[in-house]
């Protein structure tokens, strides 16, 4: 019932492969295609403060993604980036009859009653643009990177009954119209529904070791949430010619606050089971917002099937955050590099 399982998907990998943003941009004319099956779970959130707490009404929240993309180095130290998720969200959690309305034994009781939280929704979401700018390379390197993500057309987050009510005393005053089956909108969505304009500067360095650091740092101007700043690192280790060892750390958090989008609606026990929900007495009245903060740690690796061919294996974490579903997410990818034809 509350938002923050709304956030999938938003663990801040940052990986130095073909199918993945990097310093070491591409040589005009090179083209490295990817994709990336990703599977997640949460069963946990973490709310305004504190560790994280189980969905109510047993909930579980389950994703399904396949992101295709490519890299295209336009020219000399300049490359753009495409990237389109397809998914598919879904949130089951126990019925529950909250504010009863009419006579128990009524033949249309539990159809006008009963509140059913459980989602799914499938289709394209959020669309991501980048380009990329090398500034220098040597044994480190750097780019600027400008980036625009843009939803889709997909119905956007909202709180439990929708966008309205925008406030607890709202919600309080007219319980009995927004508190309906028909209104439930929250819980499942493809993405974050608004538009997200960011720049950031990517940082790499390999040692001869055969040991490379990655370091991200940048931000994100969103229109109707609040400005977030980005950043993550990265350690890899190369073994032998083939394989390399991965872990990282990346972090988003809000800079301010945005725009309401609604009332969530929730247990003050979250282990409070659906047949002792009554009434309004149980319950937290949150005002929800797109705001959210994200600190995720991931590992993983890369097999280089050849020059111009690999497989990565991935596997994240949220453990720390405001407004966000505790994902844990693995995904399974593909990077492969077309050179340029030869004169």
């Amino acid at each position: 019932m509350n938002l923050p399982r709304l956030f999938v998907f938003c663990a801040v990998l940052v990986t130095p492969t073909l199918a993945f943003a990097s310093p070491w941009v591409l040589q005009p004319g090179e083209t490295a295609l990817f994709g990336r099956f990703d599977f997640g779970s949460a069963d946990e959130e973490f709310l305004d403060s504190g560790p994280a707490v189980p969905f109510n009404l047993n909930g579980e929240l389950r994703t399904l993604g396949f992101e295709l993309g490519a890299r295209f180095g336009i020219f000399k130290d300049f490359e753009i980036q495409l990237d389109i998720p397809l998914k598919l969200v879904s949130y089951t959690a126990d019925p529950v009859i909250l504010i009863p309305t009419e006579d128990p034994d009524s033949f249309d009781y539990y159809q006008e009653n009963v509140l059913d939280f459980s989602q799914s929704k499938m289709g394209v979401g959020d669309i991501k643009i980048a380009g990329r700018w090398q500034v220098f390379r040597s044994q480190a390197v750097g780019a600027l990177e400008l980036r625009v993500k843009t939803p889709t057309g997909y119905d956007p987050p909202a709180g439990t009954f929708g966008r309205n009510p925008r406030d607890a005393e709202e919600f309080l005053a007219n319980v009995g119209s927004f508190v309906q089956p028909e209104n439930i909108q929250d819980d499942v969505s493809l993405g974050d529904g608004q538009l997200d304009v960011g720049a950031a500067f990517l940082f790499g360095w390999a040692l001869p070791t055969r040991t490379f650091i990655r370091a991200d740092i940048g931000g994100d101007l969103r229109i109707d949430a609040g400005n977030r700043f980005v950043g993550g690192f990265k350690l890899g280790q190369f073994l032998g010619d083939r394989l390399l060892l991965v872990a990282g750390v990346g972090a988003e958090i809000a800079l301010q606050e945005g725009e309401v989008i609604g009332v969530s609606v929730a247990a003050e026990d979250p282990n409070l089971p659906a047949t002792e929900y009554g009434g309004l007495t149980n319950l937290v009245l949150r005002e929800v917002r797109l705001d959210k903060d994200i600190v995720a740690v991931s590992g993983g690796a890369i097999v280089r099937l050849s020059k111009s061919t690999e497989i990565t294996f991935d596997y994240s974490r949220i453990i720390h955050g405001r407004n966000v579903a505790e994902v844990q997410t693995l995904s399974i990818g593909f990077g492969v590099r077309v050179d340029p034809p030869m004169d």
